[in-house]
């Protein structure tokens, strides 16, 4: 009931999402798909422009509004920067399209001038407590000052779109006016609102006509209005949260629901075998009480009586559990799921639900099977005569196939993690940290930087590079049979040393190293995915799009995580850089070397903390959706392995009930333990391994969907599924075993002499 209940929370969580605005299915995003030069496709988000003249022009449009992605941003609490990531721009607009409404200003003229900023609920009472703000100032960290013109209300926690801050399209650091004339790509995401009866594809028919005016007709095809209601559970909401885990993706939402379903149908199936095992000791007194009057319907009812007030008991177990358990999932699923019914009293359906749900399925067969027996067999000491039928064995080899491939699937998720975790990334990145030379506002000169650093005595070797992470590369083209083709080639600078500190492996040509300083500026190093996208054979004094040199190619190397693959990339040489600083330093003085920056730093006028990182797991939380599911099927397994086992029991103790009397007669004729545990668990063995063989195949076929999704993968799962098979099998022996020898143990006169 417990995981039936906490996955039904998270699913209701999930498919309500955006639908509490009223208009949420009249509300279209505009989105534009592109190809890259080697057929792939990519996103660009629509022209504003587009949506302005659709907003004008169009009779399906109601109304529009852009609404930019979000941007980083320092805002200043008691003398501290305090960073936001949910820094948006938009218009008036967005209060007539979507539900949001202000606690504290006016709806149509907030965010109409460049220097408005709208605040969240949360936000304006830590800046702002218990007072009205609008009309106060607030300064963000070279980004200038503006005018509170408004407090939102609190936004549902089940909305995509969040805000911290909002400010005005017109305002500068919002880039709009970048792309105002552009009519290929813009700078928001554009939400259109239907008339009532409009389809979207009337909205496209007007865009195309549109397009074509203004001569863009190329980028039609790949334009498509998504409906906003739909846009959460489809993954296409284009809003990164690196918090939401899993949220927004349906295949975790079947895999969650799949998995809580079972193991609560698993359950009650279980608890109908141990019912009818332990019911044998109740069977002569139902035999007296169908003597003394008792109709069979009655018999039925006090067996459904007792099985809903374990039931109800098991419920408020669970409610309980799921009360204390549920704000210590947040971190696990990355949302904050609550039962509060008197907040929404519909919640209760869920739980009664359930309890029906559970007593009709836990209580029937138990009920109807208890009150069918025969009295006069009864009443001569004889047991109601059941076989282990097609639907026992059948839940049994269902129980062990879900046990074991649950199981393979937590070992395959735990070693595809450590793989992508501990893949080599095709450079030396031990004992070296980086830090950003844009210091509070400010970029600091690197080759003063640089001298501070060597003056320490633990740190060996400084570099700057753009290791390990590339800045977004901008558009390139190159020539291809004299037409230009559009590529992706990440780029960043360099100083001459920075090889020495991260032992790329050159393939061929040299390093800057070894070159007079005097010719690096007119050089470039490519890595080898560059030089195949690229076609240069030879590589070695081509030409690239940036008309520098190609001097060598290094083998390919991660800079990103390696969930993704390896694009084009080069390095140039820079005398100053302005991105990062790295350098290495002597193992174990790993505290000791940030100390000595942070003073070093100080005395340039750094006085916050500079951000170091290291190399070492730089990437690490690219991983945590991996790390999380880690532990979510670690729990479900052991779920599933417990309700399983429970299972295995249940069916062996009535097996070994139903043959007590068998076994007390081959014991008395001189029977071993080996020989009968054998006897009393053969068909128990026979179906487990029929569990092992139905469900290796399927797990298979599940696992090679889920890991196809990896560039760089674990070729050989095989391993992890004869582990699995191994642990259930010994776990399997031992339950079976140990059951045998109580039951083996019985003295035979105790058995024999109820004749």
């Amino acid at each position: 009931m417990f995981c039936f209940l906490a996955t039904a929370l998270y699913v209701r969580d999930e498919v309500t999402y955006d639908r509490w605005h009223e208009n949420a299915s009249n509300i279209y995003m505009s989105s534009l798909e592109l190809k890259k030069e080697d057929g792939t496709s990519f996103k660009v988000r629509p022209s504003d422009a587009l949506m302005h003249v659709l907003k004008e022009e169009s009779t399906a449009v109601l109304d529009a509004v852009s609404v930019s992605r979000n941007s980083y941003a320092n805002y200043k609490v008691n003398d501290e920067w305090i960073q936001t990531d949910k820094l948006f721009f938009s218009s008036p607009s967005l209060f007539k399209v979507f539900d949001f409404s202000l606690k504290f200003g006016n709806e149509e003229l907030a965010l109409a001038d460049p220097s408005d900023i709208i605040l969240s609920s949360d936000i304006a009472e830590t800046l702002f407590p218990g007072v009205n703000p609008v009309g106060e100032t607030l300064t963000f960290q070279n980004k200038g000052s503006f005018r509170v013109a408004g407090v939102l209300k609190p936004i549902p926690k089940n909305s995509h779109l969040k805000f911290d801050f909002l400010g005005s399209i017109t305002a500068e650091i919002s880039n709009y006016d970048f792309n105002k004339d552009n009519w290929l790509n813009g700078s928001g995401f554009s939400y259109l609102l239907l008339k009532e009866g409009y389809s979207p594809n009337e909205l496209m028919a007007d865009a195309k006509q549109i397009l074509a005016l203004h001569d863009v007709t190329q980028v039609a095809d790949g334009l498509t209005f998504l409906k906003f209601s739909n846009l959460y559970l489809n993954g296409q909401t284009e809003r990164y949260d690196a918090k939401n885990l899993f949220g927004g993706q349906s295949k975790y939402l079947y895999i969650f629901s799949l998995v809580g379903g079972l193991i609560l149908f698993v359950a009650c199936f279980n608890y109908i075998n141990l019912t009818t095992a332990l019911s044998f000791s109740k069977v002569k007194q139902m035999g007296i009480r169908k003597i003394m009057g008792a109709s069979r319907s009655r018999l039925v009812l006090s067996q459904m009586l007792e099985t809903f007030a374990l039931s109800f008991c098991a419920l408020i177990v669970a409610l309980i559990g799921l009360e204390l358990a549920l704000p210590y999932a947040q971190p696990l699923i990355g949302k904050a799921l609550d039962i509060n019914f008197s907040q929404a009293p519909q919640l209760l359906l869920l739980p009664i639900a359930v309890l029906i749900l559970v007593v009709l399925i836990s209580g029937i067969y138990p009920a109807v099977s208890l009150s069918s027996f025969s009295i006069s067999g009864v009443l001569r000491g004889a047991l109601p005569q059941s076989k282990v039928n097609i639907l026992r064995k059948s839940l049994f080899v269902l129980q062990f196939m879900i046990c074991t491939g649950l199981l393979i699937t937590a070992l395959v998720i735990r070693g595809q993690s450590n793989y992508l975790i501990n893949l080599d990334k095709g450079y030396n990145e031990e004992n070296i940290m980086t830090f950003s030379l844009y210091q509070e506002g400010r970029s600091l000169d690197y080759q003063t930087v640089r001298n501070v650093l060597e003056a320490i005595p633990q740190i060996e070797k400084v570099t700057s590079s753009p290791l390990p992470m590339f800045a977004p590369p901008p558009p390139m083209t190159i020539l291809v049979d004299g037409k230009p083709v559009p590529i992706t080639i990440y780029s960043g600078a360099a100083d001459q040393n920075f090889n020495e500190l991260f032992e790329l492996e050159v393939l061929e040509g040299t390093d800057f190293s070894n070159l007079p300083k005097s010719q690096l500026d007119s050089l470039v190093i490519i890595n080898e995915t560059a030089k195949k996208k690229l076609g240069l054979n030879p590589a070695i004094g081509a030409k690239m799009p940036n008309g520098r040199i190609v001097v060598g190619v290094v083998k390919d190397f991660h800079f990103s995580s390696a969930k993704n693959v390896i694009e084009p990339a080069m390095i140039t040489y820079t005398a100053n850089p302005r991105g990062f600083v790295q350098f290495n330093y002597r193992a174990n003085n790993k505290e000791v070397v940030k100390a000595q920056i942070g003073l070093a730093l100080n005395k340039l006028g750094v006085k916050s903390d500079p951000n170091l990182r290291e190399l070492e797991g730089f990437f690490s939380p690219a991983y945590e959706k991996e790390s999380q599911l880690i532990t979510i099927f670690d729990f479900l397994t052991f779920m599933v392995v417990s309700v399983a086992f429970l299972g295995l029991l249940a069916l062996s103790s009535f097996e070994n009930k139903l043959r007590e009397k068998e076994v007390g007669i081959r014991k008395v004729l001189g029977a071993s333990y080996l020989h009968l545990a054998q006897t009393l668990n053969k068909r128990f063995t026979w179906l487990i391994i029929l569990a092992f063989i139905a469900a290796v195949p399927l797990t298979y076929y599940g696992l090679e969907q889920w890991i196809v999704d990896f560039p760089y993968r674990l070729e050989n799962l095989t391993p992890f599924f004869v582990q699995a098979i191994i642990m259930v099998g010994v776990l399997a022996i031992a339950v079976l075993g140990l059951h045998s020898y109580f039951s083996v143990q019985k003295n035979p006169i105790d058995v024999l002499r109820s004749e």
